[in-house]
């Protein structure tokens, strides 16, 4: 039912297989997300969970072109589906540590992960069939 879980494999699971591969022991930038410049929101939730946090088995810049991406999509399918998912991506890299980053991929706890709030706020908006699943 949460979005959340759409939107971390829109963004990762496809950046994870394509991205960064190793071959010989060098890292070869294979990202296949659009050459698209990442704004600030994804700049700071990439550093996050990409950086910091070496999460999403991509790099940064890759990480950053599909956060960019999926939020120019949400965007145009309407302005209130954007700014609901940018409030998840912003809770995200204001999160303390890795700890809380890991509890917000896996939604743990269920009831109380971190940033849910924002993520049912765009749950909201799919129920109501304003922004698409």
């Amino acid at each position: 039912m949460l979005r959340l879980t759409f939107l971390a494999l829109a963004l990762f699971v496809p950046l994870a297989s394509a991205c960064g591969d190793v071959t010989e022991g060098v890292v070869v930038d294979t990202c296949r997300a659009p050459m698209i410049e990442p704004g600030p929101t994804c700049t700071a939730f990439c550093a996050q969970v990409a950086g910091n946090c070496e999460g999403a088995g991509t790099t940064e810049e890759c990480c950053g072109r599909g956060c960019q991406a999926n939020l120019n999509e949400e965007y145009t399918q309407a302005e209130v589906c954007g700014e609901a998912v940018e409030a998840v991506f912003l809770c995200v890299s204001e999160l303390e540590d890795c700890q809380a980053v890991g509890d917000w991929g896996d939604q743990n706890p269920p009831n109380a992960f971190p940033c849910r709030p924002e993520v049912q706020v765009v749950d909201g908006l799919i129920d109501d069939g304003i922004c698409l699943p």
